[in-house]
């Protein structure tokens, strides 16, 4: 009788431990992604807290090194899917933070190795107790949801488009109670309803695809300093020409930019390249006194150009495509027998390359244009009713933003025309000439510019 006591003691003690042995080996193996928006940062930690000891984890720069070589989109299944495949994880966490400060929502969206969605849930503010509090609890609910919808090892072939679930949010006020433990997976019976004190928003569905990092909307502002360099040579009268110059040497100049994406917040790539841009900059303490007049004249000079276009995102950090606008460069002189005032308006039509280098942190940008100026202002009255000017233009960029939306950068911005000066003359400009002639006009500036991002 005792022996076979011992035996059955002995069969517990094994089953025990395969079961255990066997839990231990289902335990999944999931990656946190990147969560794009103001607080991403903080949201993305707060799910990692919530999935230790639940889960195995691939690290996120092995993550990142995968994505980056292969130039996958995990805004797409395939991109999903082939990223599950070569990190070998059961389930891909990645997500957004949508709004700034207390009325943040955070997103958490889950994959598995098909790359389908399989949830999300949305989630309050990052970077608050109570929102760290239930970013945490809508964490572990989504992988105590999917650890039923796609058991960890299961075939990504054998998953369906059934077990897309429907993204219920964690309520902003309150959240279905949970432990530090691993939650049970649910077996048949429902979920619970939220409570009553939960915001009626946070039932609202979320798309399923993909994340966009791209801002809706940036702007910078900043100075530094301009130079500006005239140098025409125009018909004197007698068959020969002289030289009408003016150097300004670097002067204070206060400018910046804006863009909008309209449809940034797109899942459509396609979409997210439309852009709208707007330039601008205004001179200040600039003066001239032509030689021999013992005569200082003020100077004033300011732009403005306004452009749509497209930047299309062929893989993370990379943008490129082009802008048309137009725009009006200005150079107004006090009346004086040397210069003119000049005022270019033209259209423009340019190219446009972005790279991120390090995450958002860090990158550049790059564009060139051409621009063919309609009218140049007293130009045409003092040198010639028929003349005409084609001009480019070249600024590089670099900069980045922090998680909290602050952008910075150091742009400098090449502008030059090249003009023909003929027909008739006005000789009621105390500037006019004699004769055709030409000349060029040209500008560098240098910005740093600090702005804002969302």
């Amino acid at each position: 009788m005792v022996r076979i006591q011992q035996a059955y003691f002995f069969v517990a003690i094994l089953t025990v431990t395969a079961v255990a042995s066997g839990a231990q080996a289902q335990r999944p193996k999931v990656v946190v992604l990147s969560f794009a928006g103001a607080g991403g940062a903080t949201a993305r930690v707060q799910v990692v807290r919530a999935l230790k000891g639940q889960a195995d984890f691939a690290t996120k720069s092995d993550a990142d090194r995968v994505i980056d070589d292969r130039g996958l989109r995990i805004g797409t299944g395939a991109g999903r899917a082939e990223l599950s495949d070569v990190l070998d994880v059961d389930y891909i966490f990645w997500g957004r933070v949508k709004g700034k400060g207390s009325s943040a929502r955070t997103e958490i969206r889950v994959a598995g190795r098909s790359g389908q969605a399989l949830t999300g849930y949305e989630a309050g503010a990052p970077g608050t107790s109570k929102g760290n509090r239930l970013i945490q609890e809508a964490a572990r609910t989504a992988l105590a949801e999917v650890l039923e919808l796609a058991p960890p090892g299961k075939s990504k072939r054998k998953e369906t488009a059934a077990v897309v679930a429907t993204e219920v949010s964690v309520p902003t006020g309150a959240a279905a109670a949970t432990t530090a433990t691993a939650p049970a997976p649910p077996k048949t019976k429902p979920r619970p309803e939220p409570r009553a004190d939960a915001k009626k928003k946070s039932k609202k569905k979320t798309k399923a695809d993909g994340v966009t990092t791209l801002p809706v909307f940036e702007i910078f502002v900043g100075g530094g300093p301009r130079l500006r360099n005239i140098d025409f040579d125009v018909g004197d009268g007698s068959g020969g020409t002289e030289s009408r110059t003016f150097d300004s040497g670097a002067y204070a100049d206060v400018g910046g930019y804006f863009l909008v994406r309209p449809l940034g917040r797109s899942d459509n790539p396609a979409l997210q390249g439309i852009v709208i841009q707007g330039d601008g900059g205004v001179g200040f303490g600039l003066n001239a006194q032509p030689q021999g007049t013992g005569i200082t004249n003020s100077v004033s000079t300011w732009r403005a150009l306004g452009q749509v276009g497209y930047l299309y995102p062929l893989r993370k950090g990379l943008q490129v495509g082009g802008l048309v606008g137009a725009g009006v460069d200005t150079f107004d002189i006090d009346v004086n027998s040397v210069l003119p005032s000049i005022q270019y308006i033209y259209v423009r039509v340019g190219a446009a390359l972005s790279y991120m280098i390090f995450k958002e942190f860090v990158g550049f940008r790059v564009d060139g244009g051409f621009r063919k100026p309609f009218s140049l202002g007293d130009l045409e009255d003092a040198f010639g009713n028929n003349s005409s000017a084609i001009g480019f233009d070249a600024t590089a960029m670099v900069g980045g933003k922090l998680d909290i939306g602050f952008t910075y950068g150091f742009r400098f911005i090449w502008e030059y025309y090249k003009t023909d000066f003929s027909g008739a003359t006005d000789p009621q400009q105390p500037s006019f000439s004699g004769g055709p002639g030409s000349g060029t006009d040209s500008a560098m500036t240098y910005q740093f510019l600090v702005g804002w991002s969302l």
